[in-house]
């Protein structure tokens, strides 16, 4: 019955039964009874659906993600961004974002005869094109970047109808992702790019620090910068766990791909970049060598009180986190501040000490503490140039010396400066409270009350010889000479 009329199964209530068997035995047996007509009905049958092996244009959405006659097309009317991957005399290719690789010919460069391919592109160069085959069996793209093409396939995309726009969409969010985008693949673009010196390093700042940390101190790596095609970075060990990175601007660029023929950094500008080593790192790493023989200069991590504490014991391995810094940054500031307050009290003045900047590295902390007895200290930055120290807006010192001596007048200025608390001023006629007097301290001369008292009679510091009335120190009467002050 089951080979011939499998459809009489059909015929079956397996809801009751289950509910049947749920009372009488107390289990749960639809789906068991489920699948048993269906093997039935089907026996052997293979659950798996029909395999049909994709077409290229299938291949291609699995690999890329492009979705041809959508994201694809190739009317002419198809634009296109992507970066230069290589470059050859007759030709290059171009990878899109997705990762799908392009093809120019030299003839489709530029409206213009091009030699060559070298003479215009670049690796690096972010390109627009606009698509003119899709070669499926090959998963590339063939391309041209002539401007006559790239305008005629602008001109020829319409703008969705109003009909089509959702009102609801969130054109602002929308930009901000763009906006973002093309901020990550300037990046991209960035770090792509390669620069023809010995000390160029395809490095981030991170892996910049890492590659430099067991380096020698004053060693350096020039590496894309994340500001775009138009800058590179170069990082400089300052000391242990310390990195300088400096922004440098290219200018005289010929092509994006193309190294700048002048590099300035702040106000100054260097030809090239062996001689902008020589003449503004290696300069800035001799100063702060100087700085290093001064002996007012600290090192928080290398005092001797603190040998038994080494900063790794303290803080553990560098991670080169923003928190490990923070750490760091708190430990060197607490054995400063435990310097100088020990300096001031062995010495019962004022005292100061140089330090390198762990939150602005490059630079120089200077720190000083006025008395012994005052709270916390005051702080400054200097900046190290390669020809001399800056101390604030003005202050220019041409060594070591006269940055520290133009720090603490500074100090000693801003401390003059100050406001400080009024004493308070008593009237002649106000007397101090008198203490009662003692039998060991009577008489005419006792210290409590009589003649000669201090703190009441003819000659106390209350009286006619105090410090206030006719014999005080202001000089009238004799001062405090007069009347047995």
């Amino acid at each position: 019955l089951m080979r011939k009329s499998p459809e009489r199964l059909d015929d079956l209530d397996l809801v009751k039964y289950a509910e049947e068997l749920k009372r009488l035995l107390d289990v749960h047996k639809l789906e068991t009874l489920k699948f048993i007509k269906h093997e039935l009905q089907n026996p052997r049958e293979d659950p798996r659906p029909q395999f049909n092996p994709p077409d290229d244009a299938q291949v291609l959405r699995m690999f890329t993600g492009e979705i041809v006659g959508e994201t694809l097309t190739d009317d002419g009317k198809c634009v296109v961004s992507g970066t230069i991957a290589r470059v050859q005399p007759r030709f290059a290719i171009v990878r899109l974002d997705s990762g799908l690789e392009g093809f120019i010919n030299v003839a489709n460069i530029a409206d213009e005869h091009v030699n060559e391919a070298q003479d215009e592109l670049a690796p690096g160069q972010a390109v627009v094109a606009v698509v003119k085959r899709i070669d499926l069996e090959k998963l590339s793209l063939d391309l041209t970047m002539r401007q006559s093409d790239v305008t005629a396939a602008c001109a020829g995309s319409a703008a969705p109808s109003a009909a089509k726009v959702d009102r609801y969409f969130d054109m602002e969010a929308e930009a901000q992702l763009r906006e973002h985008a093309r901020a990550m693949q300037k990046k991209s673009t960035a770090r792509m790019r390669t620069v023809p010196h010995p000390l160029f390093k395809p490095l981030n700042g991170r892996e910049a620090e890492q590659y430099l940390a067991a380096r020698s101190r004053g060693d350096c790596v020039i590496r894309p910068s994340s500001r775009g095609i138009d800058h590179i970075a170069i990082t400089w060990k300052v000391g242990d766990g310390l990195f300088q990175h400096i922004d440098v601007k290219e200018e005289g660029k010929a092509h994006d791909g193309a190294l700048g023929t002048t590099f300035v950094i702040g106000s100054m500008a260097y030809t090239d970049l062996d001689e902008l080593v020589a003449l503004h790192i290696d300069p800035i790493a001799r100063r702060l060598d100087e700085v290093k023989r001064s002996p007012k200069f600290y090192d928080p991590e290398n005092d001797p009180l603190y040998a038994a504490e080494p900063v790794a014991a303290v803080l553990g391995d560098n991670d080169y986190s923003p928190e490990y810094r923070s750490r760091r940054l708190e430990l060197w500031e607490t054995r400063v501040a435990r310097h100088l307050d020990t300096l001031a009290r062995s010495t019962g003045r004022g005292a100061y000490c140089v330090s390198l900047s762990l939150d602005k590295p490059g630079a120089l902390a200077l720190a000083f503490k006025p008395t012994p007895d005052y709270r916390g200290i005051m702080k400054r930055t200097a900046r190290v140039e390669p020809n001399e120290y800056k101390l604030g807006d003005r202050g220019r010192y041409p060594n070591i010396t006269s940055l520290i001596n133009g720090f603490k007048m500074m100090q000693t200025r801003s401390a003059a400066s100050a406001p400080r608390e009024p004493e308070p001023r008593r009237s002649h006629r106000e007397e101090p409270p008198r203490a009662a007097p003692v039998e060991a301290a009577g008489g005419s001369t006792g210290n409590a009350g009589g003649w000669g008292g201090n703190a009441g009679g003819w000659g106390g510091t209350g009286g006619w010889g105090d410090n206030s009335g006719w014999g005080d120190n202001s000089g009238k009467w004799g001062g405090t000479s007069s009347w047995g002050a």
